[in-house]
C-alpha cells in the first residue's frame, strides 16, 4: 500500500499560512508485527530453557562431586576396618579365650549366687566369741523360705536382711555373763542376725548353753559374685 504526500500549495499574499497537523500512522502489515513479537517470545523461551539446562548442569555436577567424596570416605573407613581386622587376627585365641573366661564367669556366678562359704561362717564364730568361751558343735543349715522352722520360737527380725537358714550353737562357758556377751557379739557378726539363747546349764565348772543364730542373705555369694554395698561395708 503505498501513500503519496504532495507539498502544501504557498499561501497567496496577504492569506495566514495554514498551520501544518501532525500526523503519524503504522502502515505495516499485521503480518509483520506478528511475525515479530513471535520472534521476541522465542527469544525469551530459549533464554529461559538455557539458564534452566545450566542451572541443572550445575546442580548435577555438585551431587556428582559430592558423591565422589562420599564414596571415597566409604572406602577410606572400609580399608580401615580390613586393617584393623588384619591387625586383630594376631591376637583372635587371645580374644577368644577373653570370651570364654567371661562366659565362664557369667556362669559361675549364676551357679553360685546362694554359696554359702562355710568354712568363713564357722570361722567367725568361733572368732567372735569372749575370752572364754569355747563353742563344742555347730548344728544348722539353709532353708527355701526366710525364718526358722515351724513351732520353733524365736525373736523378731532385726537384721534387715533375708533369711536363708539357722544355726544351732552348743559350747561352754565360765559363767552366764560371758554366754550373753557372745549374744550381743554374735549380733554384729556378718552374715548372722537374730541370736537367741534357749538354754544354759550350770555345772561345777561354768556353764554349758545351747543357743541359735538366723543365717542372712548377705553371706551369700562370694569369689563369683558382686558383693552388695551393704555387705561390702559389713566386710
Amino acid at each position: 500500500m503505498a501513500t503519496t504526500v504532495l507539498p502544501p500549495e504557498p499561501p497567496a499574499a496577504g492569506e495566514r499560512a495554514p498551520r501544518m497537523l501532525t500526523i503519524a500512522a503504522d502502515l505495516l502489515p499485521p503480518e509483520i508485527v506478528e511475525a515479530r513479537r513471535g520472534r521476541v517470545v522465542r527469544r525469551i523461551v530459549i533464554s529461559a530453557v538455557a539458564l534452566f539446562t545450566v542451572l541443572l548442569g550445575g546442580w548435577f555436577g555438585v551431587a556428582t562431586y559430592q558423591t565422589s567424596l562420599a564414596r571415597g570416605e566409604l572406602g577410606g573407613a572400609q580399608g580401615d576396618v580390613d586393617r584393623l581386622t588384619r591387625q586383630q587376627r594376631p591376637f583372635g585365641e587371645l580374644i577368644k579365650a577373653q570370651n570364654e573366661s567371661k562366659a565362664i564367669g557369667g556362669q559361675l556366678s549364676a551357679l553360685l549366687a546362694n554359696d554359702l562359704q562355710w568354712a568363713q561362717l564357722l570361722s567367725s564364730l568361733r572368732g567372735a566369741a569372749p575370752a572364754g568361751v569355747q563353742v563344742t558343735s555347730v548344728i544348722g543349715g539353709l532353708t527355701t523360705t526366710s525364718g526358722s522352722s515351724a513351732g520353733t520360737p524365736r525373736l523378731p527380725d532385726t537384721s534387715g536382711q533375708k533369711l536363708i537358714g539357722s544355726l544351732t550353737l552348743n559350747g561352754s562357758a565360765p559363767g552366764k555373763p560371758a554366754v550373753a556377751g557372745y549374744v550381743d557379739a554374735l549380733a554384729k557378726v556378718h552374715g548372722l542376725g537374730n541370736p537367741m539363747l534357749e538354754t544354759v546349764t550350770e555345772n561345777g565348772k561354768g556353764v554349758t548353753f545351747t543357743l541359735r543364730v538366723d543365717i542372712t542373705a548377705a553371706a551369700l555369694g562370694g569369689r563369683y559374685t558382686t558383693p552388695s554395698p551393704s555387705a561390702s561395708k559389713g566386710r
